[in-house]
C-alpha cells in the first residue's frame, strides 16, 4: 500500500467533527483512518475510498461529496466489533478525467488483489469505468450497488 501515496488524499478529522471528537462507539473512533499513514489493511474486511472527480458528470467542484458523507458516516453508531473497517482516504483527481480513472484504476487493483470489499464515497456516476476497468484487469466479476 505504501505506493499509493501518490493517489491518496489523506482525512482530516479535526474538520470533519468541527474539532469535537467521537465517543467508543462511533465509527469515527472505531474506523482506521488514513490521517498521517495509510493503515493497514491486512485485517480489515472492508475499506473506504472517497472519489471526488465530477468532470464527467458535467460539474466543476472543489467540494469533497465524500467528505460530506463521511462527516455523517463517522457520527454513526457502530456494535459488530467483529468488521473491522478502514477508510483510505479520497483519490486524487487527476489533471484530465482520463488521469483520475487511471488512478482510481491502481488504488481498486491494490485493494481487490487484497481481496476486500470496497465502499465508495463521492463521485460521479462515471467514475464507475475506472472501477469496471480494475475488475477487468483482474478477470473478476464486477458487482455493483449505487445509492443517491
Amino acid at each position: 500500500m505504501n505506493d499509493l501515496y501518490e493517489y491518496l488524499l489523506p482525512i482530516n478529522i479535526a474538520i470533519l467533527n468541527n474539532d469535537s471528537g467521537y465517543n467508543d462507539k462511533q465509527f469515527g473512533k472505531l474506523i482506521k483512518i488514513y490521517e498521517e499513514d495509510i493503515p493497514e489493511l491486512k485485517d480489515v474486511d472492508i475499506v473506504v475510498v472517497g472519489i471526488s472527480e465530477f468532470r464527467g458528470g458535467g460539474i466543476i467542484s472543489k467540494v469533497s461529496s465524500a467528505d460530506a458523507v463521511r462527516a455523517q458516516l463517522y457520527k454513526l453508531h457502530n456494535w459488530h466489533n467483529d468488521v473491522l473497517i478502514a477508510d483510505i482516504g479520497n483519490i486524487r483527481c487527476g489533471s484530465s478525467i482520463s488521469d483520475s480513472y487511471a488512478a482510481i484504476k491502481i488504488v481498486i487493483k491494490e485493494i481487490l488483489q487484497l481481496n476486500k470489499v470496497i465502499v465508495f464515497l463521492g463521485g460521479s456516476h462515471d467514475n464507475t469505468l475506472g472501477q469496471y476497468y480494475a475488475y477487468k484487469d483482474l478477470s473478476l466479476v464486477i458487482e455493483a450497488t449505487v445509492v443517491d
